[in-house]
């Protein structure tokens, strides 16, 4: 297991032990986590998915959200897990003025093709790429 699923999990573990999520960590959603974190983090061929630290930050946001591989707290751990990363990598990501709640809402319910939906978030917290 990729040690930052190893990560997630312990996040997940902590929210439920808090009673900040209902349902406790199954081993289907350490591989469903762990799905994730490799896709985030894959080569292809030599070419990075997800290239910078920007992307990987949305990349993580997005798919925790649309893959939802908890039974609970799918959204919850994709914010906190874009807080942490943001912060580790030295990003500042603008909130939007409709706030991060209605984000993460809107993520889950968009209609858009993953790519598309990567490219809006990505504008929408970071700006203009570089």
């Amino acid at each position: 297991m990729h040690p930052i699923s190893e990560l997630l999990c312990r996040t997940y573990s902590e929210l439920h032990k808090n009673g900040q999520v209902s349902f406790p960590l199954r081993e289907s959603h350490k591989h469903a986590l762990d799905s994730v974190v490799k896709t985030v983090n894959a080569n292809y061929f030599g070419i990075e998915r997800f290239p910078t630290p920007r992307d990987k930050a949305v990349a993580y946001l997005c798919l925790l959200i649309k893959n939802h591989p908890l039974t609970d707290g799918n959204k919850r751990l994709a914010l906190l897990w874009f807080d942490v990363y943001c912060q580790v990598s030295g990003l500042v990501p603008r909130e939007p003025d409709f706030g991060y709640d209605a984000l993460v809402v809107a993520i889950e319910q968009a209609p858009l093709k993953m790519e598309t939906l990567f490219a809006f978030v990505n504008r929408l917290l970071f700006g203009k790429s570089p």
